[in-house]
């Protein structure tokens, strides 16, 4: 399994919330080495240490969009929930029958997850930061 590259696709322009997506990147990756997919508890682990850092991440990033009037807000808050209870669940469901989820299918699921987050939702928040940051500049007309 080849391990997640970061790209500049990937950034949104914050370099705090870009480090805390190479960070979360980095986690996923510890599951691309044989030797995580193939033990349970460190499985388990990585599964544990993404969640609490997602929810590190998840709080820095929403105030973030809080404090830049993100419009819509309210629906990336709700889908950061709804992600963070798919992985949890997802862990739940590998820990009470690790047998049933092969380490290939974690770190799938994970690199997914991860991947389709920050290129499709994380990347309109940077747009949209960098236009109020630097809006465009509409011509006057004489």
């Amino acid at each position: 399994m080849e391990p997640i590259q970061w790209s500049r696709w990937m950034s949104v322009g914050n370099e705090e919330l870009d480090d805390d997506h190479r960070e979360l990147i980095a986690i996923v990756n510890k599951l691309a080495s044989v030797e995580n997919r193939r033990n349970p508890q460190t499985i388990a682990a990585i599964l544990n240490e993404l969640i609490a850092y997602t929810r590190h991440h998840f709080a820095a990033e929403e105030a973030c969009m809080a404090a830049a009037g993100y419009p819509t807000f309210d629906a990336h808050k709700a889908l950061h929930d709804s992600l963070t209870r798919q992985v949890e669940e997802f862990r739940d469901r590998f820990t009470s029958s690790p047998a049933a989820i092969s380490g290939e299918a974690v770190f799938e699921f994970c690199a997914d997850w991860l991947g389709k987050h920050i290129l499709r939702e994380d990347t309109r928040f940077g747009d949209y930061a960098a236009a109020a940051v630097r809006p465009e500049r509409t011509p006057v007309v004489a």
